[in-house]
């Protein structure tokens, strides 16, 4: 299993909106990929602000091709969604 974290600083103004667009949009087009495990969206900001994302796939290629997918749904997206993004990806280890 590969996981892709995902750290997005936004703009606490339209987190509840982001929230919902990334609950109706983003988490099926997630689904749909080849190898897909899992998806969390997760606020760890004061009532928004920052939000991280953890997805699971189950190969380093399709973990790489969400990465793509991601970079390519936030990017058509102009002017709404995170202000800025910071990603890292690597092999699962350990789970339970």
């Amino acid at each position: 299993m590969f996981a892709t974290i995902r750290q997005y600083d936004t703009n606490i103004d339209q987190t509840a909106e982001l929230n919902r667009i990334v609950q109706e949009e983003f988490v099926p087009l997630m689904q749909s990929l080849p190898g897909f495990i899992s998806y969390q969206w997760i606020d760890v900001g004061n009532v928004g602000g920052r939000m991280v994302s953890v997805s699971i796939f189950d190969t380093a290629e399709h973990a790489e091709d969400s990465n793509k997918a991601a970079a390519a749904w936030v990017k058509s997206r102009p002017g709404f969604g995170p202000i800025s993004c910071f990603v890292e990806a690597g092999p699962v280890v350990a789970h339970g």
